[in-house]
Order: C-alpha cells, then structure tokens, then sequence
C-alpha cells in the first residue's frame, strides 16, 4: 500500500467497534483512543498517531507495547505507525520465539537476525 493510497483511508469504525477494540486489546485510556469521522483522513499529528486496526487482529500487537518493542523502535529511530504489519509480525515472532527457548529477548540478538530495510512507503524487518 503506497503512501497516497494510505492518505486515502477513511475508517469505518463505529463507536461500538472502537469501544470493543480498546477493550478486547486492554488499550489505556491514558492514549485517548479516538474515532475518526466519516470525513477525516487517517493521518498521524504532532500529538496523535493512526493505528490500523489489521495490527491488532492478526499482528499480535497489545498495549502497552512490551520493552523489546519499544527497544527496537528506538533502536531503528521508527515509530510504530511507519512499520509493515508483517514487519511487526517478525518482533512478534522473535519475542514468542525466545520466550519458548528461554532465550534472551534483545536488540543485538534481533539484528543479527533481521535488518531494517525500505519496502515502498512502509519499513519492515528482513532477514
């Protein structure tokens, strides 16, 4: 998906949806989740980011994010809204990975395996 078709996205949210999405994912009311309306763009502010919704359901992704991931964003200096979901889905991956090995859950580790790379207008993780 290229930036301009991203720009594009209307949400077609309800509110039931919304309220239904930061309950099932524990999302703290801290970060004020909001609806767009049927008119507004999906576009990331100075004090406000976009979450999709497909992060959720099929990512893996649950706030508050864990320390890896947020290790790794400072790490690759991205913010989570610029990664791929798939991108995402290899943190994921890596986090159950070393969790089921008892291995250990770290930056270094991560980039031995994976590096960050450019795919069209989204960053995600190669191996």
């Amino acid at each position: 998906m290229s930036r301009t078709s991203r720009s594009l996205i209307r949400s077609v949210l309800t509110m039931k949806d919304l309220e239904s999405l930061v309950e099932t994912y524990k999302i703290p009311e801290r970060f004020s989740p909001t609806l767009l309306g049927p008119n507004e763009l999906a576009e990331c502010t100075p004090d406000q980011i976009v979450l999709y919704t497909l992060a959720f359901s099929s990512c893996g992704v649950w706030y508050p994010l864990s320390p890896l991931k947020i290790a790794l964003l400072r790490h690759f200096v991205v913010h989570f809204s610029q990664l791929h979901p798939l991108g995402f889905m290899r943190v994921v991956h890596f986090e159950l990975s070393c969790v089921a090995v008892s291995g250990e859950l770290s930056v270094p580790l991560f980039c031995m395996l994976y590096k960050l790379i450019l795919d069209g207008d989204w960053f995600t993780f190669a191996k």
